[in-house]
């Protein structure tokens, strides 16, 4: 009776019916063992018992090893002898397989190059669509080591199946079955560039980027649950820059890189020095090296950075020379901790140090006086963890964007020099070069929410309630957070699309994404003061453009005009116009303007800054640009209104 063996998913015996046949599960796992010995070596050659007990008890001084073998070995004949077939040849010495008596998936894996790739392909997928051995009972050290490679071996051939059929792809039909074969790569390499690249152009070319993004967000949740660091979208934006300079080839995708091209850089090293300061004794001073040691702990769970041991890490911060060692090191980051009486209160005060160019990238106070460090010491360790990991995450992410491609990363400097300057002119030469940065890097997220940018500026210069060119903000935007939800640029132009598009709820939540993302990030948080303008929280808007004014003292234009807005609305006439003399170029607020000094009583001023703006657009409308400018109380466009009516327009 011909048999197959079935060791994707469950272990087990079926016959040409399809029912399970018993067989003892040790026996089953040594067929395994010793069938991929003669796929590889192409004989079946006898195999010790020793060697054989060895691997399935993980035992090599237990003389019980042997005993269990013997035992194992009656059970097996026996039940061969029930069968009338023999799957193990068993000598005094020795044990061999008869590959002709049974069939096994494990041959489909070795079946020669005979079908197309496409078909190879398929077959692998169906083979492949479960874990080899994924429910085993009982496994020695030596067997889980043996699963876990030929699992990868079962990656690396399923890896260039799907290399060598992504050239051959065309159909719709081929497509879905490069997305599945990579689906199941992802599975078990989330963190696979090429594997993200391929599912993200199948995706796309689907219409169904949602999908995607949906996909490595549950990854990223995935993650942090094995983890259980509390990591959220700052510490972990789980997709990366993947699409570095593409040319769309003839056929609906291209194969992943050789590795012929820039060499992947070595990921970043953290030292986490133990804290200084606060000299007294206490449980606290004692208990801060501990500290830092489960913060580490917690972030060498993570495979996108490499963190220096504890010992390493105090032999550093004992030295004199500490920045010769981080140099001989390869040390990327540094994050220095001290111990401090704050106003009173003990601190925790951490900052972050790139290296590289001695930048603080983020510092931190944690007030220790709600916490006993003896039951709180893993909490804090979280808190803090999560909060490194994203920093370093973010930076990490922005040197790959921008390294990754520097005919890219040179056009999008441009464009991001020109959208700054608040004209038509300069707002198109920008939405150029972010194109151009496109054409270099179809998916560089930086370069996609520059250009949702171009069209916003556009749509608020012009005045003229083009609701296509918010749709094309919107677009790009969601563009830019599927290339890289960890970027908070993406959320900071998607918020202000929803902003202009009226759905002011939305904005609000999504621009206050952008700041979690980026709590130093000051372009975003004026944004954020922009969307609270109009969703008539004027005085959170204003304490909100203070602390990006706080961050960007040099402050473009755009971030006084939202300061002139929010005392606007507040009834601040003279200090909006305060803040609108202080632009480098006040033409795009002349409407403001005009509106403050009608408030104030001034009709000579008023008409002034009326008729300048009657000559840029000689068409506009009071009511038909209140009804497309979004505020989400009434109040505010009848202060507008009455404004611009006492101004003469």
């Amino acid at each position: 009776m011909k048999l197959r063996l079935e060791s994707f998913g469950e272990l087990r015996l079926i016959d040409l019916t399809g029912k399970p046949v018993a067989f003892p599960e040790k026996g089953l796992l040594a067929i395994c063992y010793l069938l991929d010995r003669y796929l590889q070596d192409g004989a079946g050659s006898e195999y010790p018992r020793s060697a054989l007990a060895r691997f399935l008890w993980d035992s090599h001084d237990n003389p019980d090893i042997m005993a269990n073998l013997r035992k194992t070995i009656s059970r097996i004949q026996a039940r061969q002898t029930e069968l009338g077939t023999e799957l193990l040849v068993f000598t005094s010495t020795g044990v061999r397989i008869k590959p002709d008596a049974f069939v096994c998936d494990l041959f489909e894996l070795a079946k020669p190059d005979g079908d197309g790739a496409l078909e190879k392909l398929r077959r692998l997928v169906a083979v492949l669509r479960q874990d080899f051995l994924a429910v085993l009972a009982d496994q020695s050290v030596s067997t889980r080591q043996w699963i876990a490679g030929q699992r990868d071996k079962h990656m690396a051939i399923l890896v260039d199946a799907l290399k060598t059929a992504l050239p051959a792809a065309r159909s719709r039909e081929d497509v879905s079955l490069i997305k599945e074969a990579a689906l199941r790569i992802f599975r078990d390499a989330p963190d696979d560039e090429n594997i993200r690249r391929i599912l993200l152009e199948a995706y796309e070319s689907e219409g169904q980027l949602e999908n995607a993004r949906r996909l490595f967000d549950a990854s990223r949740h995935g993650l942090e649950s094995a983890l259980d660091v509390g990591l959220d979208v700052q510490a972990l934006g789980e997709v990366r820059k993947v699409f570095a300079g593409s040319q769309s080839p003839p056929s609906v995708m291209e194969p992943p890189s050789d590795g012929g091209g820039r060499a992947p850089r070595p990921l970043p090293r953290l030292v986490l020095l133990p804290p200084g300061g606060m000299d007294a004794a206490g449980a606290l001073p004692m208990l801060s090296g501990p500290l830092i040691e489960d913060v580490t702990i917690g972030l060498c769970a993570l495979n996108t950075v490499s963190v220096v041991a504890p010992h390493t890490a105090a032999r550093i911060a004992r030295n004199a020379d500490k920045a010769e060692l981080i140099l001989r090191h390869s040390i990327s980051y540094v994050l220095d901790t001290r111990l401090t009486d704050h106003a009173g209160i003990a601190t925790l005060f951490v900052q972050l140090i790139h290296a590289g160019g001695d930048e603080v990238i983020w510092a931190e106070r944690f007030s220790l006086e709600k916490y006993d460090l003896i039951s709180h010491r893993r909490d804090i360790a979280r808190r803090i963890a999560r909060e490194l990991a994203g920093q370093v995450r973010r930076h990490e992410t922005m040197r790959d964007s921008f390294e990754g491609n520097s005919a890219a990363y040179h056009s999008y400097l441009l464009g991001l020099r020109d959208v700054k300057r608040l004209s038509l002119p300069d707002i198109r030469r920008s939405r150029k070069a972010f194109r151009e940065a496109l054409q270099h890097s179809a998916h560089f997220a930086p370069a996609l929410s520059g250009l949702s940018r171009t069209f916003l500026v556009e749509w608020l210069l012009t005045a003229r309630g083009d609701s296509e060119l918010l749709g094309l903000a919107e677009d790009y935007a969601n563009r830019a957070i599927v290339a890289d939800p960890s970027l908070a640029a993406g959320f900071r132009e998607l918020g202000v699309a929803k902003l202009y598009l009226g759905d002011i709820d939305e904005s609000v939540l999504a621009l206050k994404l952008a700041e979690e993302l980026g709590p130093h990030y000051a372009d975003g948080i004026a944004s954020y003061a922009d969307t609270l303008v109009h969703a008539s929280r004027p005085a959170d808007a204003l304490a909100k453009i203070e602390r990006a004014i706080s961050l960007n003292p040099l402050s473009p234009t755009d971030y006084l005009w939202t300061a002139a807005g929010a005392n606007f609305a507040l009834g601040h006439y003279a200090e909006a116009l305060e803040q609108i003399s202080a632009m480098d170029d006040r033409t795009p607020a002349d409407r403001l303007s005009a509106a403050c000094w009608a408030m104030l009583g001034d009709t000579k001023n008023a008409r002034l800054y009326m008729r300048k703006v009657r000559e840029i657009y000689p068409d506009f409308d009071v009511d038909k640009w209140l009804s497309v400018v979004p505020f989400k109380e009434q109040w505010q466009k009848e202060q507008y209104r009455e404004a611009l009516r006492r101004a003469g327009f």
